[in-house]
């Protein structure tokens, strides 16, 4: 039998191999370890920083869901909006709109998909001070492609005008606006990441009866993590308009 000599001690070649496979098994105990401690590390990193994005996302869409209002014509004996109006498409271009109702919107699987619009408005009082209008667009861009589908960046495009009307069409009881863009105060920018669905559902009749038909809706935010299709986390609240709400 051969021996291996190190300085006045000999090991066989048997008690080699036996702790070198020792030696593997061990080492592979604590790369797996180092696997699951760094995929949990990963997991719980995502849950963080995605239940902070939801919260500060749906925080911004129902303060702003809330701000829905029609353009407005303000004296101080009385006002104009497009509710004065007997045709209901004049304030129906200024509902709140969502592309679908009660059932989950899915994160595209390419492209850009919109999702959701309302505007906000600030009332004009003539004849110094002109009206603020803000649209505000939502959009699921495709990201990834993970075992559990498609997920999306939900992201905010804002658009800032100041308006004025004609007294010739009862100001903005017509609901036509002359609009300027303010570019300083128009953006884009994601909100949330790994987005996997999200859901509107409205407590009343789409499309209203009357314009001044104001119903509840909630937004619902469900995220996946991209490594983990059994890891998602999800998220909601409800707001009022005071704008109708419909469809596109």
């Amino acid at each position: 039998m051969r021996y291996f000599r190190f300085g006045r001690n000999a090991f066989t070649l048997i008690e080699i191999l036996i702790a070198s496979i020792v030696l593997a098994v061990f080492m592979t105990g604590v790369y797996q370890l180092f696997i699951g401690g760094s995929k949990t590390a990963g997991r719980a990193q995502w849950i963080t920083g995605t239940v902070d994005q939801m919260r500060n996302a749906l925080q911004l869409i129902s303060r702003d869901i809330r701000s829905a209002t029609y353009p407005t014509t303000l004296f101080s004996d009385t006002f104009f909006d497009p509710c004065d109006n007997t045709d209901i498409s004049v304030p129906a271009q200024y509902y709140l709109r969502i592309l679908k109702d009660g059932e989950p919107i899915k994160a595209p699987s390419s492209g850009e998909l919109k999702i959701m619009s309302w505007v906000m408005c600030e009332p004009e009082k003539p004849p110094e001070q002109p009206g603020k209008l803000v649209r505000n667009e939502i959009w699921l861009d495709h990201a990834i492609d993970t075992p559990g589908g498609p997920v999306a960046n939900m992201r905010i495009k804002t658009e800032a005008y100041t308006y004025t009307t004609n007294p010739q069409g009862s100001y903005a009881k017509s609901g036509n606006l002359s609009l300027s863009q303010i570019s300083e105060e128009s953006r884009d920018r994601v909100i949330v990441n790994d987005v996997e669905s999200i859901e509107f559902s409205v407590a009343g009749t789409i499309p209203p009866e009357k314009p001044v038909d104001f119903f509840p809706i909630s937004v619902k935010i469900r995220t996946l993590y991209p490594k983990d299709e059994k890891v998602s986390k999800e998220n909601s609240i409800m707001a009022t308009p005071q704008v109708g709400i419909d469809t596109f």
